[in-house]
């Protein structure tokens, strides 16, 4: 029983304990496949580096649209660059956020500018969005994005929203959302789609203390759709698997 985390930050500075300890907690549980999305320029030889020397674990550097104001020639030929390793199976974190202090001008920019990036390699990608939902699937549909497919991270909208996303050709990212007391249109979302779209996640730092949280999701999941916890390792695993081409 083998378990993908499909967005998870290992050199986070929130983190507590050593990077070595992380990577063995996540494989004590079985999560054996790991993805690393970027945020800024800046991360991106540590997850290139550790890729390159760690089985199981993957990278994807993109521009967070925290970062979004970094984007210029030089950063694009980077990425570029980068897309040709093998370590490298997807990029992001890019997309569109409402809630930052960052012009959306810019964060548009950013994101169609990867978005061609990511076509170009083929290569799938990690999409961050805020409130900008619309927006974003908009700008997904207009690029072409099911030539190559991607995640939508943290997913917590409505079944409508779901359903064009993966009319896109892209799956979703379940995460601790789905462990909220409170959460009603997830479960319902994960109980309705196919489940050749659904992949798991855990944004840990920032939603989970540590990966082995992806379990407890793994297990809310299993519960909602009448599954094993073996039938979600497997199903779950695969779909990552098939979209990274791992």
């Amino acid at each position: 029983m083998t378990f993908c985390d499909t967005h998870i930050h290992l050199f986070a500075p929130e983190w507590n304990g050593s990077l070595s300890a992380r990577i063995a907690a996540a494989q004590q549980a079985r999560i054996d496949i790991m993805l690393q999305p970027g945020v800024r320029v800046t991360d991106w030889d540590e997850l290139i580096d550790l890729a390159g020397r760690t089985a199981g674990v993957y990278a994807a550097p993109g521009l967070h649209p925290m970062g979004a104001a970094g984007w210029d020639g030089t950063t694009a030929g980077r990425l570029r660059k980068l897309c040709r390793l093998p370590q490298v199976v997807a990029i992001g974190e890019i997309g569109l956020d409402a809630l930052l202090d960052v012009d959306l001008v810019v964060q548009t920019r950013a994101f169609c500018a990867q978005l061609e990036i990511a076509l170009a390699a083929e290569l799938p990608v990690l999409i961050h969005c805020r409130k900008k939902s619309a927006e974003v699937l908009q700008i997904l549909k207009e690029s072409g994005i099911r030539k190559v497919g991607g995640i939508w991270h943290g997913f917590s909208g409505s079944l409508e929203t779901a359903q064009q996303i993966v009319d896109l050709g892209m799956m979703l990212g379940v995460g601790p959302v789905l462990l909220r007391e409170n959460a009603r249109k997830l479960p319902a979302v994960v109980q309705a789609l196919p489940p050749e779209t659904l992949v798991l996640e855990t944004d840990a730092p920032d939603m989970a203390a540590g990966p082995k949280v992806l379990i407890r999701v793994a297990e809310r999941l299993a519960e909602l759709r009448g599954w094993t916890l073996e039938e979600t390792a497997r199903i779950t695993t695969e779909n990552a698997r098939r979209l990274l081409n791992i």
